[in-house]
C-alpha cells in the first residue's frame, strides 16, 4: 500500500491508538461537519478497520523515538573508555588483491544434481551470476 496523504488518521482526525467506537464516531463526527469529501472519509474507515491494511499503515508512519533526557550522563561511561578497535599491522602494497569475475564463476555455478528422492531448488532460486556486483578493475 503507497504512503496516503493525509493519513487514515488524520483525516478522522483520531489517534493511533483509536478503537472501533472512537473510529465510528470520528466518522460520524467527519460526515457531519463536512470538512472531508465522504469518499475520503469511508476510504480512510476502510484502512482503520482492516487490521491487515491498518498494520501496514502504521508500519509506514513509524513514532520517532522518544528523547532521552541526559543523554550525555548516560553515555558518559561508554565515551571514558577507549573505542574497541582491533589492531592491525599496515597492509602493505602488495597485499590488496583484486579478483575477476571469471575467476569466481565456478564457485557460482549451477550446484550439482540432488540425489534421487530430494526435492529439486525451483529454477527461480538457481545460482547464476546476477548475485555478484559489477567490478570495475582500474586499467
Amino acid at each position: 500500500m503507497p504512503l496516503q496523504e493525509p493519513s487514515p488518521y488524520e483525516v478522522l482526525g483520531i489517534a493511533r491508538d483509536a478503537d472501533d467506537d472512537e473510529i465510528d464516531r470520528a466518522v460520524g463526527a467527519a460526515l457531519r461537519e463536512e470538512r472531508i469529501a465522504p469518499e475520503q472519509v469511508d476510504a480512510a474507515s476502510a484502512v482503520l478497520r482492516n487490521p491487515a491494511r491498518r498494520l501496514e499503515l502504521d508500519a509506514q508512519y513509524l513514532l520517532p523515538p522518544e528523547p532521552v533526557d541526559e543523554a550525555d550522563r548516560l553515555l558518559a561511561p561508554l565515551l571514558d573508555e577507549p573505542l574497541p578497535f582491533p589492531r592491525r599491522a599496515p597492509l602493505a602494497p602488495g597485499d590488496l588483491l583484486a579478483v575477476h569475475r571469471g575467476e569466481v564463476e565456478a564457485q557460482f555455478a549451477q550446484p550439482p544434481a540432488p540425489p534421487a528422492g530430494f526435492p529439486a531448488v525451483p529454477e527461480r532460486f538457481a545460482a547464476d551470476l546476477s548475485v555478484l556486483p559489477p567490478i570495475e578493475l582500474p586499467r
